[in-house]
């Protein structure tokens, strides 16, 4: 099974505000509908990405040590190449992602839901511990939630033979989850209407590692440690650089 916690989206956000902060942000994130390219208001479907050539400031909260910092700077800049945004890292605890390194959990908001946390409140955590080999992956995955990536297991075209019962159990009895967090983080799909939704990616560094056990027959997908190419062309395509068309039509 997994051997690092399951990062858990923070999800407790009114909708509507969740809709109006995304909005606020970066008018690209409302959805399209497929007729006529008309926008249509969708409340729970709306994208939460950041505008464009914006600097987005990345905060540490009582990080455990300098090291466990530098190496999390480390593995978020790899994110770079791929967006237009400016990654500026503060020497104080303000920002607008804001990280904790608190074991075990593993979260983040979506994007621009981080604006939804009170100026005090992490916007993510990294509770894999530094020596833990998936250190680096875990610290991908969860920026790529904050740059308004979803998890990839959810797509709607990943079509996954859940095993629901089991996939209840496991995660209360390992991780206290209720039903309703193993709904959100794992069976709720993506909805079709999101403007910025791509092909499946089953190496994306979104999508979880699924063990046998955790479907209905001979189904599984292995950690996903790097960032992969379909992860790096949907970065273009959202936040693109004035160089990038090249990659678009790849």
């Amino acid at each position: 099974m997994p051997d690092t916690h399951p990062c858990k989206i923070i999800s407790s956000f009114d909708e509507q505000a969740s809709y109006d902060a995304a909005i606020n942000e970066n008018s690209d994130n409302r959805n399209t509908s497929s007729s006529g390219g008309r926008q249509k208001r969708g409340v729970a479907t709306h994208s939460k990405f950041w505008a464009s050539h914006r600097t987005l400031k990345i905060a540490f909260i009582n990080p455990p040590s300098d090291a466990h910092r530098q190496a999390a700077i480390a593995a978020i800049k790899q994110w770079q190449p791929s967006i237009n945004l400016k990654l500026e890292f503060a020497s104080d605890a303000e920002g607008d992602i804001r990280i904790t390194m608190e074991p075990p959990a593993n979260y983040s908001a979506i994007g621009t839901d981080a604006t939804l946390r009170g100026p005090g409140e992490n916007t993510m955590n990294i509770g894999t511990e530094l020596t833990h080999p998936g250190f680096e992956s875990t610290v991908l995955h969860e920026f790529g939630h904050a740059l308004g990536m979803e998890h990839e297991h959810q797509h709607p075209k990943a079509d996954i033979p859940w095993n629901k019962p089991f996939m209840y159990h496991y995660y209360l009895t390992r991780h206290n989850w209720s039903k309703e967090e193993v709904d959100h983080n794992f069976f709720r799909t993506l909805d079709t209407a999101t403007t910025q939704l791509p092909p499946y990616d089953p190496k994306s560094i979104m999508h979880y590692e699924i063990h046998n056990d955790m479907t209905s027959g001979d189904w599984s997908i292995e950690k996903n440690t790097t960032i992969s190419q379909n992860d790096r062309r949907l970065m273009r395509k959202i936040y693109p650089k004035q160089d990038d068309s090249v990659y678009l039509n790849k």
